[in-house]
């Protein structure tokens, strides 16, 4: 399947090519949008806040891992002068404390993956928006993703520019 639709779209592709360039010389571009959206400077600040945050709920974790643990040590101390309700009682506790936690953990990584994807989406939607403006400004008859073309001449790649015209502003 993946290789029938790379097949089609080099068709396609070699179709628009030889099309336009018989009318006139093509001017492509290339942008590697994962790497304009990590080092744009709204980019980085999200990052950094993004990490500050994933730190916080990492240490607020940490410690509830580190209080348990502790309490369960306990528990093992005195697992042997326990009566068998009292263990299974305490066991049962145990699991569902672990199970909180465990679940804890899962809701702040989705919750820190989703802030991130929104944050992101942001700043590519952004990205563009620059992009459509470079490309009207400079004549560009068409400006692809690095992720869809196999190879390119570093000429054509106008990652650099893309991240400055964002951070100016423009």
């Amino acid at each position: 399947m993946k290789r029938m639709l790379l097949v089609s779209g080099v068709a396609m592709a070699a179709t628009l090519v030889a099309g336009a360039a018989s009318a006139r010389d093509l001017k492509i571009g290339v942008v590697n949008m994962q790497r304009a959206v990590s080092e744009t400077r709204a980019g980085k600040a999200a990052e950094k806040r993004l990490g500050g945050m994933k730190k916080k709920l990492e240490a607020e974790l940490n410690r509830k891992l580190k209080e348990f643990y502790e309490k369960e040590a306990q528990l093992r101390k005195a697992w042997s002068i326990l009566k068998d309700d009292e263990k299974r009682k305490r066991a049962a506790e145990s699991r569902q404390q672990f199970g909180a936690l465990q679940k804890r953990y899962l809701q702040a990584e989705r919750s820190l993956m989703e802030r991130k994807t929104r944050e992101m989406l942001k700043i590519t939607k952004k990205l563009s928006k620059v992009i459509e403006r470079l490309a009207a400004r400079d004549n560009y008859d068409y400006i692809f993703s690095n992720a869809a073309v196999l190879w390119a001449p570093r000429h054509v790649d106008l990652t650099n520019e893309v991240i400055r015209q964002f951070d100016i502003g423009k």
